[in-house]
Protein backbone atom coordinates (compact mmCIF):
# COMPACT_ATOMS: atom_id res chain seq x y z
CA UNK A 1 0.00 0.00 0.00
CA UNK A 2 1.26 3.56 -0.85
CA UNK A 3 2.01 6.01 1.95
CA UNK A 4 -1.11 8.13 0.59
CA UNK A 5 -3.12 5.58 0.96
CA UNK A 6 -1.93 4.42 4.58
CA UNK A 7 -2.30 8.23 5.34
CA UNK A 8 -6.15 7.99 3.82
CA UNK A 9 -7.25 4.92 6.02
CA UNK A 10 -5.36 6.37 9.38
CA UNK A 11 -7.73 9.75 8.92
CA UNK A 12 -10.48 7.48 7.92
CA UNK A 13 -10.52 5.85 11.28
CA UNK A 14 -9.14 8.67 13.29
CA UNK A 15 -12.82 10.56 12.36
CA UNK A 16 -14.58 6.89 12.54
CA UNK A 17 -13.60 6.79 16.36
CA UNK A 18 -14.84 10.70 16.48
CA UNK A 19 -18.47 9.70 16.00
CA UNK A 20 -18.44 6.80 17.86
CA UNK A 21 -17.50 8.82 21.10
CA UNK A 22 -19.58 11.73 20.53
CA UNK A 23 -22.37 9.28 19.65
CA UNK A 24 -21.78 7.47 23.52
CA UNK A 25 -21.52 10.72 24.80
CA UNK A 26 -24.90 12.24 23.34
CA UNK A 27 -26.20 8.86 24.48
CA UNK A 28 -24.90 8.73 28.36
CA UNK A 29 -26.43 12.89 28.66
CA UNK A 30 -29.93 12.00 26.89
CA UNK A 31 -29.83 8.85 29.49
CA UNK A 32 -28.82 11.42 32.57
CA UNK A 33 -31.69 14.17 31.67
CA UNK A 34 -34.34 11.04 31.49
CA UNK A 35 -33.13 10.01 34.76
CA UNK A 36 -33.69 13.01 35.84
CA UNK A 37 -37.05 13.63 34.67
CA UNK A 38 -38.43 10.40 35.73
CA UNK A 39 -37.41 11.04 39.49
CA UNK A 40 -39.16 14.05 39.52
CA UNK A 41 -35.56 15.82 40.99
CA UNK A 42 -36.34 14.10 44.31
CA UNK A 43 -33.33 14.30 46.27
CA UNK A 44 -32.00 11.31 48.83
CA UNK A 45 -30.51 11.39 51.84
CA UNK A 46 -29.24 8.63 54.19
CA UNK A 47 -27.22 7.38 56.97
CA UNK A 48 -26.82 4.44 59.35
CA UNK A 49 -26.22 4.28 63.35
CA UNK A 50 -26.05 2.72 66.80
CA UNK A 51 -28.29 2.79 69.48
CA UNK A 52 -26.98 3.01 73.11
CA UNK A 53 -28.80 -0.84 73.34
CA UNK A 54 -26.50 -1.66 70.40
CA UNK A 55 -29.73 -1.52 67.97
CA UNK A 56 -29.27 -1.50 64.38
CA UNK A 57 -30.72 1.81 62.68
CA UNK A 58 -31.47 3.62 59.24
CA UNK A 59 -32.69 6.56 58.13
CA UNK A 60 -33.24 7.23 54.66
CA UNK A 61 -34.95 11.36 53.87
CA UNK A 62 -36.60 11.64 50.18
CA UNK A 63 -38.12 15.01 48.94
CA UNK A 64 -37.91 18.20 46.75
CA UNK A 65 -39.81 20.54 49.13
CA UNK A 66 -41.49 18.55 51.95
CA UNK A 67 -39.24 15.09 53.17
CA UNK A 68 -40.07 12.35 54.58
CA UNK A 69 -37.74 10.35 56.77
CA UNK A 70 -37.82 6.99 57.32
CA UNK A 71 -36.05 5.09 60.64
CA UNK A 72 -35.71 1.78 61.06
CA UNK A 73 -34.27 -0.12 63.90
CA UNK A 74 -33.93 -3.81 64.16
CA UNK A 75 -32.40 -4.37 67.80
CA UNK A 76 -30.42 -7.47 68.63
CA UNK A 77 -33.43 -9.30 70.23
CA UNK A 78 -36.97 -8.57 70.04
CA UNK A 79 -39.13 -7.03 67.03
CA UNK A 80 -38.05 -3.81 65.04
CA UNK A 81 -40.44 -0.85 64.48
CA UNK A 82 -39.73 1.54 61.48
CA UNK A 83 -41.34 5.57 61.79
CA UNK A 84 -41.57 8.42 59.50
CA UNK A 85 -40.47 11.64 60.15
CA UNK A 86 -41.26 15.47 57.99
CA UNK A 87 -39.99 18.56 57.29
CA UNK A 88 -39.44 21.56 55.08
CA UNK A 89 -35.69 22.17 55.18
CA UNK A 90 -35.86 24.87 52.17
CA UNK A 91 -38.24 27.20 55.64
CA UNK A 92 -34.39 27.22 56.88
CA UNK A 93 -32.65 29.96 55.05
CA UNK A 94 -29.21 28.52 56.32
CA UNK A 95 -30.27 25.50 54.02
CA UNK A 96 -30.16 27.19 51.29
CA UNK A 97 -26.19 28.36 51.56
CA UNK A 98 -25.22 25.06 53.03
CA UNK A 99 -27.66 22.11 52.22
CA UNK A 100 -24.99 19.63 53.73
CA UNK A 101 -24.24 20.72 56.59
CA UNK A 102 -27.76 21.01 57.24
CA UNK A 103 -27.73 16.86 56.51
CA UNK A 104 -25.04 16.43 58.84
CA UNK A 105 -26.32 17.87 61.48
CA UNK A 106 -29.85 16.40 61.29
CA UNK A 107 -27.57 12.68 61.08
CA UNK A 108 -26.04 13.38 64.51
CA UNK A 109 -29.85 14.36 65.43
CA UNK A 110 -31.53 11.12 64.84
CA UNK A 111 -28.38 9.67 66.81
CA UNK A 112 -28.56 11.53 69.74
CA UNK A 113 -32.82 10.97 70.47
CA UNK A 114 -33.50 9.47 73.13
CA UNK A 115 -36.97 8.42 72.43
CA UNK A 116 -36.99 7.53 68.50
CA UNK A 117 -40.23 7.21 67.12
CA UNK A 118 -41.65 7.23 70.18
CA UNK A 119 -41.98 10.76 71.79
CA UNK A 120 -44.15 13.24 68.98
CA UNK A 121 -43.02 16.27 70.43
CA UNK A 122 -39.12 15.64 70.39
CA UNK A 123 -37.61 16.51 67.07
CA UNK A 124 -34.95 16.18 65.07
CA UNK A 125 -33.56 19.75 64.64
CA UNK A 126 -30.79 20.87 62.85
CA UNK A 127 -28.30 23.38 64.99
CA UNK A 128 -27.94 26.12 62.06
CA UNK A 129 -31.89 26.70 62.15
CA UNK A 130 -32.49 27.48 65.67
CA UNK A 131 -33.65 30.60 64.18
CA UNK A 132 -36.11 29.15 61.35
CA UNK A 133 -39.59 28.16 61.55
CA UNK A 134 -40.45 24.64 63.30
CA UNK A 135 -41.33 23.33 59.60
CA UNK A 136 -37.64 23.04 59.12
CA UNK A 137 -37.35 20.15 61.53
CA UNK A 138 -38.32 16.89 61.67
CA UNK A 139 -41.40 16.20 63.19
CA UNK A 140 -42.48 12.45 64.31
CA UNK A 141 -45.74 12.07 62.06
CA UNK A 142 -46.08 7.94 62.04
CA UNK A 143 -45.45 5.97 65.08
CA UNK A 144 -44.44 2.14 65.19
CA UNK A 145 -47.99 0.35 65.63
CA UNK A 146 -48.37 -1.14 68.81
CA UNK A 147 -48.70 -4.61 69.73
CA UNK A 148 -51.56 -6.07 71.64
CA UNK A 149 -50.08 -7.06 75.04
CA UNK A 150 -49.81 -11.28 75.66
CA UNK A 151 -52.51 -12.21 77.86
CA UNK A 152 -51.70 -14.60 80.32
CA UNK A 153 -54.82 -17.20 81.32
CA UNK A 154 -55.68 -16.28 85.37
CA UNK A 155 -55.69 -19.23 87.29
CA UNK A 156 -59.33 -20.58 88.94
CA UNK A 157 -58.66 -19.98 92.84
CA UNK A 158 -59.68 -23.01 94.74
CA UNK A 159 -61.05 -22.69 98.16
CA UNK A 160 -58.64 -24.77 100.08
CA UNK A 161 -59.26 -23.23 103.70
CA UNK A 162 -60.06 -25.83 106.40
CA UNK A 163 -63.11 -25.88 107.94
CA UNK A 164 -63.41 -24.14 110.98
CA UNK A 165 -63.67 -26.63 113.27
CA UNK A 166 -63.12 -24.35 116.57
CA UNK A 167 -66.54 -22.55 115.01
CA UNK A 168 -68.28 -26.34 115.16
CA UNK A 169 -67.10 -27.23 118.27
CA UNK A 170 -67.92 -24.08 119.99
CA UNK A 171 -71.53 -25.11 118.09
CA UNK A 172 -71.92 -28.43 119.23
CA UNK A 173 -71.30 -26.84 123.09
CA UNK A 174 -74.78 -25.60 122.66
CA UNK A 175 -76.02 -29.25 122.99
CA UNK A 176 -76.01 -28.58 126.69
CA UNK A 177 -78.97 -27.03 126.33
CA UNK A 178 -80.44 -29.64 124.24
CA UNK A 179 -79.12 -32.08 127.00
CA UNK A 180 -81.49 -30.59 130.04
CA UNK A 181 -84.49 -30.69 127.35
CA UNK A 182 -84.42 -34.43 126.45
CA UNK A 183 -82.72 -36.09 129.90
CA UNK A 184 -84.56 -33.84 132.12
CA UNK A 185 -82.66 -31.27 134.98
CA UNK A 186 -81.62 -35.03 137.22
CA UNK A 187 -80.08 -36.87 134.07
CA UNK A 188 -79.07 -33.12 132.36
CA UNK A 189 -75.42 -33.45 134.13
CA UNK A 190 -74.49 -36.85 132.80
CA UNK A 191 -76.30 -36.15 129.20
CA UNK A 192 -73.65 -33.07 129.17
CA UNK A 193 -70.83 -34.90 130.16
CA UNK A 194 -71.66 -37.64 126.80
CA UNK A 195 -71.95 -34.95 124.68
CA UNK A 196 -68.73 -33.13 125.59
CA UNK A 197 -66.67 -36.82 124.98
CA UNK A 198 -68.78 -36.78 121.48
CA UNK A 199 -67.87 -33.09 121.05
CA UNK A 200 -63.97 -33.90 121.76
CA UNK A 201 -63.67 -36.74 119.42
CA UNK A 202 -65.28 -34.35 116.51
CA UNK A 203 -62.94 -31.99 116.99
Amino acid sequence: MSFRGTLALLLFLACLSQLIFTADSFRRRKGRRQESRGDNNISVQKGKFKTKGNAQCSWVARGEDEYTMTVTCKPKSGDGFTCKYTAKPATCTEYGSNPEGYWKQIARSVKKQKKLCADPRAMIRAGMCKRAPLDSHFKLTETPQAKPPKTEKTPIATNTTPPDTKRQCTERVDHSEVAKEKCGDSWASLCTFLFTIIQSDDC
